[in-house]
Parts: structure tokens; C-alpha cells; sequence
């Protein structure tokens, strides 16, 4: 399948603990003769109150400075041939990587968990929730 998209999930703020997505994602593609997209999502809340009070230029200026922080964290992994693309989207983020993958269509989404605390019933819940709605398969990757 050489044209199988591959999604890896990453959140900027736990950019040590999702380095390990990143490398499962690598394996995956290479396993698989796939591409990936790697993806930050802006959460943003939808409907809320706050939201109307944002400037128009602070949200273009969040985006921008994401997408340049992904590229650099793109830049310090060894894709080993794999073709890859980055991707910055804005959302409620478990939607909008489940959305994303139905629009590619992808075939994996690669996400990460932090280590279970009971109060987590085991994964976080954008990591549940995508892997129980993808209509695709979904690899929940814990940190190293």
C-alpha cells in the first residue's frame, strides 16, 4: 500500500514523552510503505466564552509559532527514508485528529498516554476517545 497515510499525533508541550510516537510512527511507515503527517492540534474550546475575547492577530501568532516549533521538533528525528509532512490544526483536539484521518483517509493514527494514574482510568482522554472512534486502526504509544 504505497500511498498508506500514517498520522502522528503530538502535543508540543510533552515533547520528550512523545518522541516515542514519533519513532513508533517511523516503524510503522516503514513496515507498512507508508507516509506520515505529523500533527499538533490547537485546542481550542469551541463555543466558549473566552474565545471572543482572543484577537484574530494572537491566534494567527499562536499558529505561526506552533508550526515553526514543529518543524524544528520534525528536524530532530531520524525519518530513515520515511516521507513525511507536518501538519498544524486547530480544534477539540480528539475531533480533529479523527477528522483529519477520515480526510486523508489514513490508515494509522499514532497517538501518546501518559502512564496511568488511577484517576485516568488508564489513557488520557483524547488518547480514548480517538481510539474509540477512528474509524481506522489507532496505536497508543506510551512514553519511554
Amino acid at each position: 500500500m504505497p500511498n498508506a497515510k500514517i498520522i502522528a499525533a503530538v502535543d508540543l508541550h510533552h515533547r520528550d514523552w512523545d518522541a516515542c510516537v514519533v519513532k513508533e510512527a517511523i516503524m510503522l511507515a516503514q513496515s507498512h510503505g507508508a507516509q506520515i503527517e505529523l500533527v499538533f492540534v490547537i485546542p481550542d474550546q469551541q463555543n466558549s466564552y473566552v474565545q471572543e475575547y482572543i484577537p484574530a492577530d494572537m491566534r494567527d501568532r499562536v499558529e505561526i509559532d506552533a508550526r515553526k516549533d514543529l518543524e524544528a521538533y520534525a528536524a530532530e528525528f531520524d525519518w530513515q527514508g520515511v516521507p513525511f509532512t507536518t501538519e498544524i490544526l486547530r480544534g477539540v483536539v480528539y475531533e480533529t485528529l479523527i477528522e483529519r484521518a477520515d480526510q486523508l483517509p489514513a490508515r494509522f493514527i499514532v497517538i501518546g498516554a501518559n502512564k496511568p494514574k488511577v484517576k485516568d482510568l488508564f489513557i488520557g482522554p483524547n488518547a480514548a476517545r480517538v481510539a474509540r472512534y477512528a474509524s481506522c486502526c489507532v496505536l497508543v504509544v506510551r512514553p519511554e
